[in-house]
């Protein structure tokens, strides 16, 4: 039996609740039993043997958005109560802490003698940093030291980039930190019969236009504004191109329809905000490229399985959380400024040849991995560790 700290809205599509229901879906197969203690903000999902306890309500926490917030930390303050609850009333074989959850993981461990798994999706000192949610400072420090005394409590570590697996091997002990792929699975690839594709077009409004996506949440790291910035060159060498976004909250769209009225882009931009992972996966599949321009060094971006998966060629920044799945051979890759953005975009949409080759080699680089498999070996992997 497991205790599951998910620190989170679960379940929402975003990166790291996908990958939570992989690995969960990984421990059902597994035959273990599973409490998972999360937000109270989400979908309940039926996953055999998991069963979701929530948190109750806080009057003044509306929700939780990605990334640092006042309502998150308001969450994870409230958490440990109902964790140590839960250790007294149950007999568990360990403790499995997400991100920031891990600190009370460390706690639990010493007061109950449960091993703690530490699922780290980020280094959170520096994903603290990086949001301006804490700069500098004393505080900023003590996140630091918690942090390193977390990593050497921790009996195992699952790691989701080359950057946190580098971390964490420098401060968890010798032969601890299991590397793990967040590979969701998907539904097996299928082409649109021609009515589909017209259907699909029409309801986006697209006409005969060639389409350019992106798919993912709207948070800056993931690079949207230079996307948008991208686009005026694109349009002027490509007028009958369109950019279709889907994802974001309400308020981020606004903000970044703003920024695209600034850059004249007019209707040329359609903003179909959140969609079901059925709907979005149809949707890559109407478009001739798809884009992912994050501009910040961060694990393997989920949306990168199903871009893949949909054999569109895909346009990306030349980042470590690409450079995982990605290569010359299966993308194009570019720096992180519109003009390359712009090139490498205006590249596909002019050589359909050599677009539908790359479309093709980023398909088999997938089925080449077989991600279902392999994370559920790394989950036993790491779970096999820590029953020895």
């Amino acid at each position: 039996r497991v205790l599951f700290l998910a620190p989170q809205p679960f379940y929402r599509l975003r990166g790291m609740c996908i990958a939570q229901r992989s690995i969960l879906a990984a421990l059902s197969a597994m035959g273990c039993r599973v409490d998972l203690l999360t937000f109270p903000f989400g979908e309940d999902v039926d996953i055999p043997g998991v069963r979701i306890l929530r948190l109750p309500r806080l009057p003044w926490v509306r929700d939780v958005p990605i990334g640092p917030s006042w309502g998150k930390l308001a969450l994870d303050l409230l958490m440990p109560a109902y964790a140590f609850a839960l250790c007294l009333r149950n007999r568990y074989a360990l403790v499995h802490a997400c991100e920031e959850s891990a600190f009370l993981g460390a706690v639990l461990k010493r007061l109950f003698g449960l091993p703690l798994l530490y699922d780290m999706d980020d280094v959170l000192s520096l994903r603290l940093e990086r949001s301006g949610f804490l700069r500098r400072g004393a505080f900023l420090s003590m996140v630091r030291r918690a942090e390193d005394w977390m990593l050497r409590s921790a009996d195992a570590v699952l790691t989701n980039s080359p950057d946190t697996t580098a971390f964490a091997s420098a401060r968890a002990a010798a032969g601890r930190v299991v590397s793990y792929d967040h590979a969701p699975s998907l539904p097996e690839e299928a082409s649109l019969g021609e009515a589909e594709r017209e259907a699909l077009r029409d309801a986006c409004n697209l006409d005969h236009q060639r389409v350019v996506l992106y798919a993912g949440n709207l948070e800056p790291y993931q690079g949207v504004e230079l996307l948008l910035e991208s686009l005026p060159e694109v349009l002027r060498r490509s007028p009958q191109t369109c950019c279709v976004v889907v994802g974001g909250e309400p308020a981020q769209i606004e903000s970044l329809r703003a920024r695209a009225r600034e850059l004249g882009l007019g209707e040329s931009v359609r903003w179909l905000g959140k969609r079901p992972i059925p709907d979005t996966l149809r949707l890559m599949r109407v478009a001739d490229v798809l884009v992912s321009p994050m501009v910040q060094e961060k694990a393997v971006p989920m949306k990168l399985y199903a871009y893949m998966a949909s054999g569109v060629p895909i346009v990306a920044t030349d980042l470590p959380n690409h450079n995982c799945l990605l290569d010359a051979g299966n993308a194009v890759l570019v720096r992180r400024d519109a003009g390359a953005l712009a090139e490498g975009i205006l590249g596909m949409l002019r050589d359909g040849e050599e677009a539908r080759r790359l479309g093709r080699q980023a398909l088999l680089r997938l089925r080449s991995l077989g991600p279902e498999d392999a994370a559920r070996r790394s989950v036993e992997r790491v779970y096999g560790m820590l029953s020895h």
